[in-house]
């Protein structure tokens, strides 16, 4: 998790030392929309969300016939960040996590367009492989869904890419991350 810099805190052990309540925000930006959520945790169970918002950018739209992001899709996005930032600062959030996938991961101009984010927004990136897409489900269902000692398939369908992982409730046994997403299918 970073912290409003995008620096990562110090960690005692393998947690980050945080007191509660604790405001964090999530940036998802991926190649059909980016979605943006605020929530305050009361512990490290207990939260309630504060801001929820998706703003269809589309940035897989040129990446995938292209190879590039386009710039217009690149100016909206920034947009759009400008404006998360903005709300994570008057909500007065200092942890976050933003990310990029598929899109970004595969243009040719994405680690530009990820210095630029920085420079215009002070937000700090990390472009995420599949397979990080992938436990970050299992991590998402497994907190609302109890897996008991069955195995799942759990399919992400994304704009840009689809990730499809054999699981339990202790993780992921095989994981595969394709290049085929509702976006790409379009273009």
């Amino acid at each position: 998790m970073a912290t409003k810099n995008g620096k990562s805190k110090k960690k005692a052990g393998s947690a980050e030392t945080v007191g509660f309540p604790l405001r964090a925000a999530c940036i998802d930006m991926g190649s059909n929309a980016i979605r943006f959520i605020v929530a305050e945790f009361a512990d490290e169970l207990r939260y309630r969300s504060l801001v929820s918002e998706r703003n269809p950018v589309r940035l897989g739209h040129s990446v995938f016939l292209s190879g590039v992001l386009d710039a217009q899709a690149m100016d909206l996005a920034l947009a759009a960040l400008a404006g998360f930032r903005r709300q994570m600062k008057e909500l007065g959030v200092e942890h976050y996590r933003a990310v990029a996938t598929s899109a970004v991961r595969e243009s040719k101009n994405g680690a530009a367009f990820i210095d630029r984010i920085d420079a215009e927004t002070g937000l700090g990136f990390e472009v995420i492989s599949g397979s990080e897409e992938a436990r970050l489900v299992h991590t998402a269902v497994t907190r609302v869904l109890p897996l008991g000692s069955r195995s799942w398939l759990l399919v992400d369908l994304g704009g840009g890419s689809v990730e499809v992982s054999l699981v339990d409730q202790h993780g992921a046994h095989w994981s595969e991350s394709h290049t085929m997403g509702s976006v790409r299918l379009l273009e």
